[in-house]
């Protein structure tokens, strides 16, 4: 089987750190070819790049169907959107038969299995509001209990892992007394990985929404279903 992991922000070094966490999770049947937005900003994090990287990830996901094609190598099984928010998803959709797992979306299912209200914890001033817009589009509202933010820049939060981890845990932390969700997102492609270092760190299941969506990515493309197929 063989999994596109698409960033829509323009940073290759957050693809490739991705990989690198997802790569030991894999079965050794399992493939992972990363595709990078070619145009937009380095990390996502207001509402005018969102708009850009809806339009860049249909380039980056059609580039890469295309360089498959052209080699000969048998197609995508599904696509792990990796960028919390997934500006664009449903164009994505309409455009490909594979499955394509949104990393908001797979985290937050995920979540409503292991609890009635999740909160969630991301980085950048601008995406409490347009996470409230998700869940306004997918009636979600009452299920969601709070959204903290990490302070600083997403992109040097995600490059020191120390002083990274210690912020993650103190957004985690004040999410968890001022909210009392029964799980905690920790969310975004910056914060990947520190999800995972904090379980059972605290008093409720932390998701991190990297292993949680691609988890869903590949159970889709071991079901091997396809849009029109």
């Amino acid at each position: 089987m063989k999994i596109l992991v698409l960033n829509g922000n323009t940073t290759v070094a957050v693809t490739e750190r991705m990989i690198a966490a997802l790569n030991p999770l894999c079965p050794e049947n399992v493939q992972l070819i990363g595709a990078t937005a070619l145009f937009g900003m380095p990390y996502v994090s207001t509402r005018a790049a969102v708009a850009v990287a809806a339009h860049a990830v249909q380039d980056a996901a059609r580039a890469a169907v295309e360089r498959e094609q052209a080699a000969g190598r048998a197609p995508f099984d599904a696509c792990f959107y990796a960028c919390f928010g997934e500006p664009g998803i449903e164009a994505l959709r309409a455009e490909h038969t594979f499955p394509v797992v949104g990393m908001a979306e797979a985290s937050i299912l995920t979540a409503l299995q292991l609890g009635e209200r999740f909160a969630i914890v991301t980085v950048g001033a601008a995406w409490p509001a347009m996470l409230r817009d998700l869940m306004r589009r997918t009636a979600l509202e009452a299920r969601c209990a709070g959204i903290a933010v990490v302070p600083g820049d997403a992109l040097a939060v995600a490059t020191d892992r120390e002083d990274g981890l210690r912020l993650v845990r103190a957004a985690v932390d004040e999410a968890i007394v001022r909210t009392a969700p029964d799980v905690v997102i920790v969310a975004g492609a910056a914060l990947a990985g520190y999800g995972t270092a904090l379980a059972g760190q605290v008093p409720v299941p932390v998701l991190d929404s990297l292993t949680a969506g691609f988890e869903q990515a590949l159970a889709l493309a071991r079901l091997g279903l396809r849009r029109g197929g």
